[in-house]
């Protein structure tokens, strides 16, 4: 990204700039947070980078491509804050269902000489994340965290480039948000899909991160990029470590910063 503005349209008819000469590179294959206060820019963001919206200045590029480019090969995977599963398929039936519609994504992964079919695999990824018992279940007999894993697989199952997740795990408790973090590691490991992932957690950010991006709103802006150099495979005991905690207390300082150049007191 460079230089790249978004404004809109506000109903008094003046314009509010939702991001600000935005400046980021991002390694493929890396794996980056956005954290940053509500209203800051994070999802316009990830819209951006997608595709689903245009800068009104400055330039993305996507593998080389434009957004919209990526986005017509099939290059990106979404993880929402809800699943958005179809409640009338089961779990098998909801991770493979793109497999069959998406015939773009089927030919891209067959240039690159891995399997088409994508049931087997994904019953092993899904699996691998604890849905082994419940491939058959419907979204219904599905806990919130149950529901959170089927997506991300699904999202995982279609061999990505680039993985845009918006606070996929929000609303789950604490318990549940750590063993997921866990489980979309393992997966990422596996994959090495370039991440780009929304949080409003620090711990979270730390755990998962090669890269932190701190922003700040009014306007949205890039204030602090921050490398995470700690050892993976990064199970759940790191985090008692006094180099994470570190990390944290790096981040929490400049979300403190972030938070005095706009004005906003915390």
């Amino acid at each position: 990204m460079h230089g790249v503005r978004r404004l809109y349209e506000q109903a008094d008819l003046s314009e509010l700039t939702a991001l600000d000469d935005i400046e980021l590179t991002i390694e493929p294959g890396t794996f980056v947070s956005i954290i940053g206060p509500s209203g800051c820019g994070k999802s316009t963001l990830l819209r951006l980078i997608s595709g689903q919206e245009k800068p009104d200045a400055g330039t993305i590029t996507v593998c080389g491509l434009t957004p919209k480019e990526a986005a017509e090969a099939k290059a990106f995977g979404f993880v929402p804050q809800s699943p958005a599963l179809l409640p009338w398929l089961s779990v098998l039936g909801n991770v493979t269902l793109p497999h069959k519609v998406n015939r773009r994504g089927a030919a891209r992964r067959r240039s690159r000489g891995e399997d088409d079919r994508g049931r087997p695999d994904l019953e092993a990824m899904l699996r691998e994340v604890g849905l082994g018992e419940s491939l058959h279940k419907l979204p219904a007999e599905l806990s919130g965290g149950m529901k959170q894993r089927t997506a991300i697989v699904r999202a995982f199952g279609l061999r990505p480039d680039v993985l845009l997740l918006d606070e996929p795990f929000g609303a789950l408790d604490e318990f549940t948000r750590e063993a997921l973090q866990e489980q979309l590691l393992e997966l990422w490991e596996q994959t090495r899909a370039t991440v780009v992932f929304v949080t409003h957690s620090i711990s979270e950010a730390v755990r998962l991160s090669d890269k932190v991006v701190v922003m700040a709103p009014r306007p949205g802006r890039i204030t602090d990029v921050i490398d995470i150099d700690l050892p993976r495979p990064r199970h759940q005991e790191i985090i008692t470590s006094p180099e994470f905690h570190a990390y944290e207390l790096a981040l929490r300082e400049s979300l403190r910063d972030a938070f005095s150049h706009s004005g906003v007191v915390r």
